[in-house]
Formats: structure tokens, sequence, C-alpha cells
């Protein structure tokens, strides 16, 4: 069964947030997963002491960073690859994210 464009966001949304907890000690907030998504989508309710370091300066370099890292700890999901093909041609956040990785790799 092929994978659906939002199931394809989750999924690096989720990529890209355990590769900044893992390589960095800070998850993505809900406003950073909402900023790629697109739409408000996240609320986890939880609160937040400090502004997220993700969000100031060039975001999608930033992401970028993470989505190469990411690359790197799920070199081996198939699925993960497909997701990142699926949305590359979106005029979206992550798309341009995507696009911008491919160019730098």
């Amino acid at each position: 069964m092929a994978m659906t464009p939002d199931e394809a966001r989750n999924l690096i949304i989720e990529c890209l947030n355990y590769a900044a907890y893992r390589e960095t000690n800070s998850s993505l907030h809900d406003t950073d997963k909402n900023r790629l998504w697109g739409s408000e989508r996240y609320n986890s309710g939880r609160h937040i002491a400090n502004p997220s370091p993700w969000a100031e300066g060039d975001f999608e370099q930033k992401m970028t960073v993470l989505l190469h890292w990411a690359n790197i700890l799920n070199r081996t999901h198939s699925e993960f690859v497909e997701a990142q093909d699926l949305l590359a041609r979106e005029e979206t956040p992550i798309g341009r994210i995507v696009r911008r990785y491919g160019d730098a790799s």
C-alpha cells in the first residue's frame, strides 16, 4: 500500500525530531513541527520553559541539517526514503527542505 503525503510528513517530522534530540538533546517543539507540517496539527500540551533553538535564524537550513542526521540514522529504513521522494516535489516547508538536502548531497 502506498504511503500518503500525510503519513510521509508525519514520518519525516518524527525522524527529524529524533535526530534533533539524539544529536543536540533539544527535541522539536510543537511550533517547529507545525511549521514543518504547514498548519496547526501538533499540540502536546507540554510546558515550554525556553524558546525553541530551531526557530531562530534560517529554520529551513537547520531542518536540512537535521534531515542529514535523520538520513544517517535511518539509512536502512526504506519508508523514510520513500517519504522524502513523495514530498520532494511539494511546494511546502518539508518539500523545500528535502530538495535543499538533495541539492547539497
